[in-house]
């Protein structure tokens, strides 16, 4: 709950860095124990350069950990530090933004069976001693955004804006169908995909898709 109050956006990749580094300042004065984590959506987007535009949280898919010769490893099960939920919304009522500004919204997505291989493609940015976050390749945000055009929970708007912005190839858009169509779908998701391929230049890929 906000008390009525408008909780602030971040507007870009400056108020992403300030949260992230406080968040890890915290971290580091309750002496706690570094975490790791797979962040996706509009703020991985903008930490990467990739867009320019306002957000409202951090999205996480899951843990992660960082093997020899930086081999990273998903996990998606770990527990995170105790008191970690409550740092975020420390940040959070000190920088008037949401207190879970910084969520597990995407989680959903291990279940769903994420694109192959996204775990090698992961790019590594620390926030200090206690903090880092790899953020999802450029071909992977492909692979999710498209999916998340398709749920009629999120900002379909916003979605199609961030694809247009990635300018996914026809390539990169066919990884992303056959993704989307390793599993049964209903003739209804077929349609709406096609609609998604149709609003993003990539019309030809949705005349082959089958009804």
């Amino acid at each position: 709950m906000n008390n009525g109050k408008i909780e602030k956006r971040f507007s870009g990749a400056g108020g992403l860095v300030e949260a992230l580094q406080r968040l890890n300042a915290k971290m580091v004065y309750a002496g706690m124990a570094p975490v790791e984590l797979v962040s996706c959506g509009g703020a991985a987007l903008n930490l990467m350069g990739w867009v320019a535009r306002s957000t409202s949280d951090v999205d996480i898919i899951c843990a992660a950990r960082v093997e020899a010769k930086r081999k990273v490893v998903l996990e998606p099960d770990k527990t995170l530090p105790l008191g970690f939920a409550a740092l975020v919304g420390e940040v959070g009522r000190e920088l008037g933004l949401a207190q879970d500004w910084l969520n597990f919204g995407p989680a959903p997505l291990v279940e769903f069976e994420l694109p192959l291989g996204l775990e090698r493609r992961l790019a590594r940015r620390s926030f200090g001693r206690c903090l880092a976050l790899h953020l999802v390749s450029r071909l992977d945000q492909i692979h999710l955004k498209m999916f998340a055009t398709l749920d009629p929970k999120t900002r379909l708007e916003t979605h199609l804006g961030d694809l247009l912005d990635l300018e996914p190839t026809p390539a990169e858009a066919q990884a992303a169908v056959d993704w989307l169509l390793a599993r049964k779908t209903s003739p209804a998701f077929r349609r709406k995909l096609k609609q998604v391929l149709d609003r993003i230049g990539h019309g030809q890929l949705a005349d082959k898709l089958q009804a």
